[in-house]
């Protein structure tokens, strides 16, 4: 047998400082019965009321010649909804809730898994009462941080070099994007790691984004395994961050 990816070998410390701008939380499944936008709008009013409703929608054009010249015929179709919550008049938990599963999402400044989870799994309870889906196809933990930088060089500060192979030639990069995608071998997950650096259009600053996004390879039937895979999930991205970054437990630990 290969080797294969070890839970629970790790303990990852408190980050009162973390770059977290924002942690999600995806529940891919589709629902077996019929949606009604009037019907799901007061169900939802009713089980969250401190969250702020609007409808989803796509929108799609299609252009026909006729001899008439070009018509143009728009097609609206119902989604589901987008919820949000905000405190101190700024927006903290999103939520869209749509026909094919829910996207919860905690926004800057990401105060810990234990104060967000709880709320996101109030939503996916309420939309397996609701919905009643059979299957989750895909769930997922997907954590973006961000982290101020002045150049491309200053990288390398904070996670492990990522190959820039013209410095060899005196020619230093203005930006990068580096994507992996890993199978952690001997279990049911996979992970998408994203580092790169955006310049900012505003202010010209530049930033170092690490985006890590964990998992499940394959459907969930039992959803009483939710929590567990969900805490599975959280250990492998914590395991992740502070395997890509350097010194994490150092430069974010607070004041």
């Amino acid at each position: 047998m290969g080797v294969q990816y070890q839970f629970e070998v790790r303990k990852f410390p408190n980050l009162p400082r973390a770059p977290i701008v924002e942690g999600v939380l995806h529940w891919q499944a589709t629902a077996s019965v019929d949606l009604d936008e009037s019907s799901l709008r007061l169900q939802l009013e009713d089980k969250f009321p401190g969250y702020s409703l609007k409808s989803h929608h796509d929108i799609e054009a299609a252009f026909t010649d006729s001899p008439e010249g070009v018509e143009v015929k728009h097609s609206k179709t119902w989604k589901g909804f987008r919820l949000t919550k905000a405190e101190n008049d700024k927006q903290v938990f999103v939520c869209q809730f749509k026909q094919d599963g829910i996207t919860f999402s905690r926004l800057s400044p990401y105060t810990g898994w234990d104060e967000f989870m709880p709320y996101a799994l109030e939503f996916w309870r309420a939309f397996v009462e609701i919905c009643q889906p059979k299957e989750v196809a895909r769930l997922g933990a997907r954590y973006i941080s961000e982290i101020p930088i002045n150049s491309v060089e200053q990288v390398g500060d904070f996670i492990e070099d990522v190959s820039s192979p013209l410095k060899v030639i005196g020619i230093p990069p203005r930006s990068f994007f580096h994507q992996d995608t890993f199978d952690l071998p001997g279990t049911r997950y996979c992970v998408n790691l994203i580092r790169a650096v955006q310049s900012s259009q505003e202010d010209g600053g530049n930033s170092l984004i690490v985006d890590i996004d964990v998992f499940t390879a394959k459907g969930i039937d039992d959803f009483q395994s939710i929590e567990t895979i969900l805490s599975e999930l959280r250990y492998i991205k914590n395991d992740v961050f502070f395997t890509v970054m350097k010194d994490a437990d150092e430069k974010f630990k607070g004041v």
